[in-house]
């Protein structure tokens, strides 16, 4: 994910900005649960999921706790 020009639309815009494509490991999502990120509307992972890179339970445990 390219963070600086996801947070730089984000900012930019009054429409909801969802970070899509590049969310690839647990670390990713990790780095979307910091305060800068909080601007997002959410993200989207796809192929990661897939092929393994990111355990969805694992990662909805995370979340969770980041709540």
């Amino acid at each position: 994910i390219n963070c600086p020009s996801t947070f730089e639309l984000a900012n930019a815009t009054s429409i909801p900005v969802i970070a899509s494509g590049g969310l690839a490991s647990m670390a990713d999502i990790v780095r979307m649960t910091a305060p800068d990120a909080q601007i997002l509307e959410g993200a989207i992972s796809g192929r990661a999921l897939y092929d393994g890179r990111i355990d969805s339970r694992e990662a909805l445990a995370m979340l969770k706790g980041a709540a």
